[in-house]
């Protein structure tokens, strides 16, 4: 018999989870995708699931799984090149499938080799590059009619981001922390917040914040390669709480960057 627990802390760790991700989409709806695909690279999934690995788990276990999470990052650039490619020419679900199968194709070979923090900041950081400047040309244009958040339908799938952080979290010790690092740093929350986008809103707002996703995930990146290092220089929490501040700070002066950006192409054309 399971103890209960178990499903307790379950519970808590996806209900926690659920809740931001479902946040994050709204959020992103409503301030427009160049903002929203920033937000949604917050650690919306890996700070609470990483929350509970530093609690339970040995600081060089949880450092070993960060450093995978960092190279699953550059599978997550794949899966939101993939989406910016498909949202326009086949339909939300079909979209996110594809999406999906190129986050896969490219995280499983990741998580096999050795996760060098410096080799996987490089590979990252070119791969940013790369999919940014390709994907500028498949941006599509926006229709401004805004459209309601259908919260029932957004509120099912962040329950179902907070179940895979959940179970994921949990059977951690027995996945190894290379495999436990690439399934926590599957994309779930962009895969709701677009799905969701799409669904609601149009497939031109789902593919402009995949598009600026492509930025927005150099805050994943930050968070898992500072904890990765950082937990082997400092106790666990001070380790996590430097991790979360500069993702913070990144996610916060990218989208004052954004906002900026924004503001002068607006007084531009006046």
């Amino acid at each position: 018999m399971i103890d209960p627990g178990f499903w307790a802390e379950f519970l808590i760790r996806a209900a926690a989870t659920g809740f931001v991700v479902v946040f994050v989409a709204w959020s992103a709806a409503r301030l427009g995708p160049a903002i929203g695909g920033v937000l949604a690279g917050l650690p919306i999934v890996l700070a609470p699931g990483f929350y509970f690995l530093v609690r339970d788990q040995s600081p060089s276990f949880v450092a070993d799984m960060a450093a995978g999470t960092l190279f699953s990052m550059i599978a997550t650039q794949a899966f939101l090149f993939v989406y910016l490619w498909a949202a326009g020419r086949v339909g939300p679900i079909a979209a996110t499938m594809l999406a999906i199968a190129g986050w896969t194709i490219l995280a499983l070979p990741l998580a096999l080799v050795s996760h060098d923090i410096g080799l996987g900041v490089l590979a990252f950081a070119g791969a940013t590059v790369l999919f940014r400047l390709v994907g500028r040309r498949l941006a599509p244009a926006l229709n401004s009619v805004a459209t309601p958040t259908q919260w029932p339908a957004l509120i099912v799938r962040g329950v179902a981001a907070g179940i895979l952080v959940g179970v994921v979290t949990l059977l951690s010790p027995l996945l190894g922390p290379s495999l436990a690092g690439a399934l926590l740093g599957f994309p779930i929350g962009f895969c709701v917040i677009l799905l969701s986008l799409n669904l609601d809103h149009g497939s031109a707002i789902a593919g402009r914040t995949a598009y600026a996703g492509l930025l927005g995930v150099a805050s994943l990146a930050t968070f898992s390669a500072v904890l990765s290092v950082a937990l082997l220089a400092m106790p666990p929490w001070s380790a996590y709480v430097c991790a979360l501040a500069a993702s913070l700070v990144l996610t916060a002066s990218m989208t004052h960057m954004t906002r900026r950006l924004a503001l002068g192409t607006r007084f531009r054309a006046l």
